[in-house]
């Protein structure tokens, strides 16, 4: 039987579809990940299966353990403080880097990305566009391994924050922060800008925190 063209996966386009559902929830934490399985329904040897699970553990998505196989890692309040806490120190960087190069047309696509969100309605659509407002801003300073650490980072804190949007009242809040941030970026309002970035980032730590406690209660 042929295989259609998209059926068969390179390693690291995998491993950017296993990541999706880690992070959408697909496969919830503790998940195991059958290698068998997995690379039949992508039309692939095992190879890239397996590959793609020591690529996923490197970045904290996947737990491999020896004799039993792979697995979907746990969230943890450790983990989500600890990235809180880089975020906060990375993204001030990134911003203070960034503002005095924000022009005209970077405020027109965060703009637009913050009009696309008053009608998003699906927490796919703030995942994606909750990093693009922040990325848009950061990008301006021109910092490219800042700007790829950073990436990484709102990989993982992103399983995170799905369980935080799922509390669709704080979706709100944060459109209002982020429109509060841009219009200080905007203003050259370096401290503004940095005072309210921490306080958004730290709101959002503290909403995850208490998402997490609310899972493992259910």
């Amino acid at each position: 039987m042929k295989k259609s063209a998209d059926s068969k996966f390179s390693s690291s386009s995998l491993v950017e579809r296993l990541r999706e559902r880690i992070t959408d929830g697909t496969w919830a934490p503790g998940t195991q990940l059958r290698q068998d399985l997995i690379a039949k329904e992508f039309g692939t040897s095992h190879i890239p299966v397996r590959e793609a699970f020591v690529q996923l553990q490197a970045s904290g998505f996947v737990t491999i353990v020896p004799n039993r196989g792979a697995f979907v890692s746990s969230m943890t309040t450790t983990e989500a403080t600890e990235l809180t806490e880089m975020r906060v120190v990375l993204e001030l960087l990134a911003l203070d880097a960034a503002i005095d190069q924000f022009s005209a047309a970077d405020e027109a696509i965060a703009r637009g990305i913050l009009k696309r969100d008053e009608d998003a309605h699906e927490i796919e659509h703030w995942s994606i566009d909750n990093w693009a407002f922040h990325r848009v801003i950061y990008q301006a300073s021109g910092k490219r391994h800042l700007l790829e650490t950073l990436e990484a980072i709102w990989r993982k804190t992103d399983r995170y924050l799905r369980l935080v949007w799922q509390l669709q009242r704080y979706q709100s809040i944060s459109f209002a922060e982020h429109l509060a941030i841009l219009d200080a970026v905007v203003a050259r309002d370096r401290r503004a800008a940095k005072r309210l970035t921490k306080a958004h980032i730290e709101a959002a730590g503290m909403v995850m925190q208490d998402a997490l406690r609310e899972v493992r209660q259910s």
